[in-house]
């Protein structure tokens, strides 16, 4: 008889290869472009506030002024060819008129335009009685200073 021969076992089959963590890359992936959206539209945002801040504090000087009555010093705030269409006194006599849209407690600008041209301010002001009309501005720069070109308060 003969001695069975031991044969070696046959090698294990291969392990499958390493699963990679794709899942993992892409969750940080869309994490990234999240925060990186985010930071554009904050930039957006805060820069376009930044460059109609002066614009807004010419409207809201026009504003004190035509509620306290100060008629010259609300024209003021006139730009040149807003003064050539509309008087002083022509100014004067409609604000009086018309006195209860320049009580404003509050302004709120949720449209903001700039360009080249200008700046477009457009949202509600909160009257003295506690209505709320809609109000835009638009203003130009003028010699250094932001003047109104055009305004509109109420319907």
């Amino acid at each position: 008889m003969s001695t069975p021969v031991a044969t070696p076992p046959p090698p294990p089959p291969p392990s499958p290869p390493p699963r990679r963590k794709i899942g993992k890359w892409i969750a940080l992936g869309c994490v990234g472009l999240a925060l990186a959206v985010a930071a554009f539209v904050a930039i957006l945002y805060f820069g376009l506030r930044a460059s109609t801040a002066g614009p807004e504090q010419a409207v809201q000087g026009f504003l004190k002024a035509a509620g306290a009555g100060d008629y010259p010093a609300a024209y003021a705030y006139f730009s040149a060819p807003l003064q050539q269409s509309q008087t002083l006194a022509e100014f004067s006599a409609a604000a009086h008129e018309n006195s209860i849209f320049f009580q404003v407690e509050e302004t709120t600008f949720n449209q903001r335009h700039a360009d080249t041209s200008g700046v477009e301010l457009s949202g509600t002001v909160r009257l003295a009685t506690g209505t709320e009309v809609p109000a835009s501005f638009k203003l130009v720069k003028e010699n250094g200073a932001w003047k109104l070109i055009g305004y509109q308060i109420g319907s």
